[in-house]
């Protein structure tokens, strides 16, 4: 059982909802990861299915987890941003989990779903908190992901084969682009929404982080 507490995370003018939850029994500070929800406007919010089972496996491989609402949506405050504002957000996010005693400040992972992964990725470009960044499902068909052509840090890509979204030459062509370290994994028979493959995205992503 991972301990829980529903947070209100700063930002600006406004608060996010937020769940911060640890493992039991481990020593502190802990690695921690943030995890980012898929599109506001199209029902994403900080419970959906693969954000949801990360944040379950991370837990179980001793990590603490932030997962929040971006602005708009559940009690969080503010409106839809049109991608732009959500960058505050994700920044507010990592400086509030920054800021926890629990917390290992030098080894915080980003992980964004979807529209979580291009606001998160993006945020960070310029943010050299995250100690490694992994992407599920990179909307690239729908934006542009070139700020990943210069990010050094650890990388993890994954999507599956049959995503309307993350057209496979698309997606591999970024792969390609991006400097090393990464670690790029195609999910064959995967859509973008990855009902029934969440396990193996949680495997992948132990994988990547040596849990």
């Amino acid at each position: 059982m991972a301990f829980q507490k529903h947070m209100s995370i700063p930002c600006g003018a406004i608060t996010l909802e937020g769940l911060l939850e640890f493992p039991e029994a481990q020593e502190m500070p802990l690695q921690a990861a943030i995890i980012l929800h898929p599109h506001p406007l199209y029902g994403g919010n900080l419970f959906n299915n693969v954000t949801s089972s990360v944040a379950v496996g991370l837990l179980s491989h001793g990590m603490a987890t932030l997962r929040f609402n971006f602005r708009g949506v559940g009690a969080s405050g503010g409106s839809h941003g049109g991608g732009i504002d959500e960058i505050d957000d994700v920044l507010a996010a990592i400086s509030f989990l920054d800021s926890c005693d629990q917390v290992n400040s030098s080894q915080i992972v980003l992980a964004g779903y979807s529209f979580g992964c291009w606001v998160g990725l993006k945020a960070v470009a310029t943010e050299d908190r995250p100690m490694s960044l992994i992407g599920i499902s990179p909307p690239v068909d729908m934006y542009d992901f070139d700020f990943l052509l210069t990010e050094k840090r650890p990388k993890l890509l994954l999507a599956g084969d049959n995503d309307f979204v993350c057209s496979s030459k698309k997606f591999l062509d970024l792969a390609t682009k991006i400097p090393e370290p990464k670690r790029v994994v195609t999910l064959k028979g995967a859509d973008h929404f990855h009902s029934g493959r969440e396990d193996q995205i949680v495997s992948e992503i132990s994988i990547f982080l040596n849990l």
